[in-house]
């Protein structure tokens, strides 16, 4: 494959990832959290402010996926609890894979493609939302209990 269609192709796949990741906010509720993180890239639209507000962002969601983590923990049964630990702890496992994983492509982009500040910013961005879809996943196991059956 010719190198500007390989380029081509690269980005094509990480804006792909972007705009999946957009629709998928446009379907669900605005979370504070993602109202706080684009207050703040208004504020700062820099490389370095993006990667910061991001950073935050991830910081927000690991805070609030342990308020819902415990919360989910009080509603269930000695069984239950103990398996959503061990899931916790395998997800974690795969959260800092992936994290490793998405530092290796946007690097691997980087280079590729011949530098350029924005993969950096869509590295992060891309690393919030692997803790943001698990807060997600958690509430919507929470929120069971507190829906009239």
């Amino acid at each position: 494959m010719p190198k500007h269609l390989k380029k081509l192709t690269v980005l094509c796949l990480a804006a792909g990832f972007i705009l999946a990741s957009s629709f998928t906010y446009a379907e669900k509720q605005k979370h504070p959290i993602d109202t706080d993180t684009e207050a703040c890239l208004d504020k700062d639209s820099s490389t370095a402010g993006m990667i910061t507000c991001l950073d935050e962002a991830i910081k927000s969601w690991d805070a609030e996926l342990n308020r819902v983590y415990k919360a989910l923990q009080s509603e269930l049964n000695a069984n239950a609890q103990k398996e959503l630990k061990e899931a916790q702890r395998q997800w974690i496992k795969y959260r800092d894979a992936e994290f490793e994983a998405i530092g290796a492509l946007y690097r691997s982009i980087y280079e590729t493609m011949g530098g350029g500040t924005m993969w950096s910013t869509w590295a992060v961005g891309a690393k919030e939302e692997i803790v943001k879809q698990r807060v997600l996943e958690l509430t919507s196991y929470l929120n069971v209990f507190s829906e009239d059956n």
